[in-house]
C-alpha cells in the first residue's frame, strides 16, 4: 500500500482551478495485467468485498494528512457515478463508515442530473470535459465550507476537476480530492514518498505542479 501518492491535475485552459488527488494507491486496467490491489479494488466496487481493507487505509490516510492539521474540514462527499441520479452503494457504505469512524459529517451534495458516458469510453481529454459539462449540481449551502471529494478511481482527474471547480463557484473555502485508486498514467509526475509526517496545509505550499525529477530538472536546465 502506497498511501503517500499525491497528484497535481491541472486545465488551465478549461478551469480556473487546479487540484491535488490523494490517492491510496496505483491501479492498473484489465488490459495492462491487474495487479492484487487492482483485483481488490474492482471487487470492492462492484460487490462490495474488501470494505474493511479500503476502510483501515482511508482512515490512516485521513490521520496522516488530515486529522489535527491547521485546515479544518467540515464534510467529506461522493463523486456520483456517470448515471442520473446514481452514487455506488458500496462507495456509500465506506464513506458512511469512514466518517463514524473519523467524525467528519458525510453529505452528499453533488448530484448527476444527466447520464454521460463513461470517462473511458472518451479518448481525449477534451472530450471528457464535454462529456461531464454541465453534468452534475451542487445541492446544498456550501459557502465557506473545506470538502474532501471522494472516487474510487482517477484517471486524467477530469471529473474531480470539473467538480472542484464548480464547488468553488458556489462559494466552497478549499476541495481536496481523494480516490482509492490512481491511474498509473504519468505516475513519473506524482509526488510520492512525501515526509510522513506532513499535514495536508503544509504539502499545499509545494505541491504546485507536477513533480520533476532532478534528472529532468537538468535536461531543462541544458536546453535553457
Amino acid at each position: 500500500m502506497s498511501e503517500y501518492i499525491v497528484r497535481y491535475a491541472a486545465s488551465k485552459k478549461l478551469y480556473p482551478k487546479e487540484i491535488l488527488i490523494f490517492a491510496l494507491d496505483y491501479y492498473k486496467s484489465l488490459e495492462s495485467g491487474e495487479d492484487d490491489f487492482s483485483r481488490k479494488l474492482i471487487y470492492f466496487y462492484k460487490y462490495g468485498n474488501n470494505l474493511d481493507y479500503f476502510l483501515e487505509n482511508l482512515l490512516q490516510l485521513f490521520t496522516l494528512r488530515f486529522k489535527d492539521d491547521a485546515i479544518k474540514f467540515d464534510l467529506v462527499t461522493i463523486y456520483p457515478t456517470h448515471k442520473k441520479d446514481s452514487l455506488n452503494l458500496n462507495m456509500i457504505s465506506l464513506i458512511e463508515s469512514f466518517s463514524k469512524n473519523s467524525g467528519l459529517q458525510y453529505n452528499q451534495i453533488i448530484r448527476r442530473i444527466k447520464t454521460i458516458k463513461s470517462n473511458h469510453e472518451c479518448k481525449s481529454f477534451e472530450e471528457r470535459k464535454e462529456n461531464v459539462k454541465d453534468s452534475i449540481e451542487i445541492t446544498g449551502d456550501v459557502k465557506g465550507k473545506n470538502i474532501i471529494l471522494v472516487d474510487n478511481t482517477s484517471t486524467t482527474g477530469i471529473s474531480l476537476i470539473d467538480a472542484t471547480n464548480l464547488l468553488y463557484e458556489k462559494g466552497v473555502n478549499m476541495v481536496v480530492c481523494v480516490c482509492l485508486g490512481l491511474s498509473e498514467k504519468e505516475k513519473e509526475k506524482d509526488w510520492k514518498d512525501i515526509n510522513k509526517t506532513l499535514k495536508y496545509s503544509k504539502i499545499l505550499t509545494f505541491c504546485k505542479s507536477p513533480f520533476i525529477s532532478e534528472e529532468e530538472r537538468k535536461k531543462w536546465k541544458m536546453k535553457k
